[in-house]
């Protein structure tokens, strides 16, 4: 589908780079930052 997202919100500590790849701009990593 063709759609406007400001916003892409994927993956957490443990995958967060496959999530950036595939175009995520929000994450969270979390556990990588209070672990």
């Amino acid at each position: 589908p063709n759609v406007d997202m400001r916003y892409l919100s994927m993956g957490m500590t443990g995958d967060f780079e496959v999530a950036i790849e595939e175009g995520a701009n929000l994450v969270r990593i979390g556990r990588a930052i209070f672990a």
